[in-house]
């Protein structure tokens, strides 16, 4: 094993340093070329994201952890060179509001005891270049279901969504639009209900959320007081997150919807990773006090209660 991780380390160090040298370089690629060059770039950077996610099991934990803290800063520094090189669409998605007083005070999840700290918020700027995604943001005590977005060109295409400050909501991105990567960040007391996705679930500074979904990979950062039902053929992974409680997926649909589901998600269905949680701010061999499973008795239904908002 330590050999094939120093192997690994080689070939990660000799793809960074290929992305590095050509984010030293975008600056001087005529504007014609420019999108098609930002969009390699996103691949690599998430291609090698995914090879890392598969081989976190053979590497040492400090070396899994610079390995992500690299994608993240390649991540973040090819945003910046975006926003400065690329002018922003004007056009974005518009998400439907609530349609009514009654819905928006009937959506929102019980209450949760407000914890004693705020989740610490993240410091570098965020790797989520949200004009290009489907989203929603800037939302209280809304029932957002993804359906009333208006439907994106490429429908075989995948399309990533970013869900942006959003308090007291309740989510549901069950549709027949299939979905990528899924980037939530700062999140109150919601419930989120996700399909099985061909991307990630990535997650930062949430806080007394619900999340119920399925992915290839899944990771958590500055988030706290958090129940997570999941299904995801890799190893999760939490930083500087507390009191993150998870259990296994379960069954949001009836079975056939649900196969067809992972089927078009390219998801493993049998094999699931959701109780084999990696803390990278724990590094020691006993069990992170900053994840545990739910017992029995604390599992609830909330999928049904999310997807029926959106039943005609």
């Amino acid at each position: 094993m330590a050999e094939a991780s120093k192997d690994f380390r080689a070939t990660f160090d000799a793809e960074k340093r290929d992305i590095e040298r050509e984010l030293a370089g975008l600056d001087k690629v005529p504007k014609t070329d420019l999108q098609p060059k930002i969009d390699s770039l996103v691949q690599q950077i998430h291609a090698l994201e995914k090879t890392v996610t598969e081989k976190i099991a053979i590497l040492p934990p400090y070396d899994a952890r610079m390995c992500v803290e690299a994608i993240k800063s390649m991540s973040e520094q090819l945003s910046l060179l975006r926003t400065k090189l690329v002018p922003k669409p004007k056009f974005s998605f518009k998400s439907r509001k609530a349609g009514s007083a009654t819905s928006s005070s009937t959506s929102s999840p019980a209450s949760t005891p407000k914890p004693a700290s705020s989740p610490k918020p993240t410091t570098t700027t965020s790797a989520i270049d949200q004009s290009l995604f489907m989203k929603f943001e800037d939302r209280t005590g809304e029932h957002i279901f993804i359906g009333s977005l208006p439907r994106p060109q490429d429908d075989g295409v995948a399309k990533d969504v970013a869900l942006t400050n959003l308090t007291d909501c309740t989510i549901n991105l069950v549709h027949d639009i299939p979905l990528g990567a899924i980037h939530i960040k700062n999140l109150k007391r919601c419930t989120l209900v996700i399909p099985p996705v061909s991307g990630s679930i990535l997650l930062h500074d949430c806080e007394g959320c619900t999340l119920i979904g399925a992915c290839h990979q899944s990771r958590m950062h500055t988030s706290r007081n958090m129940d997570i039902y999941l299904h995801v053929t890799s190893e999760p992974i939490i930083e500087d997150c507390t009191d993150m409680r998870f259990a296994p997926y379960g069954q949001i649909l009836p079975p056939e919807q649900l196969d067809r589901l992972f089927e078009v998600a390219q998801l493993n269905a049998s094999k699931n990773y959701y109780d084999k949680v990696k803390d990278f701010n724990w590094l020691r061999q006993q069990q992170s006090p900053n994840w545990r499973l739910l017992e029995a008795g604390e599992i609830k239904e909330l999928a049904q209660e999310v997807l029926a908002k959106d039943r005609s």
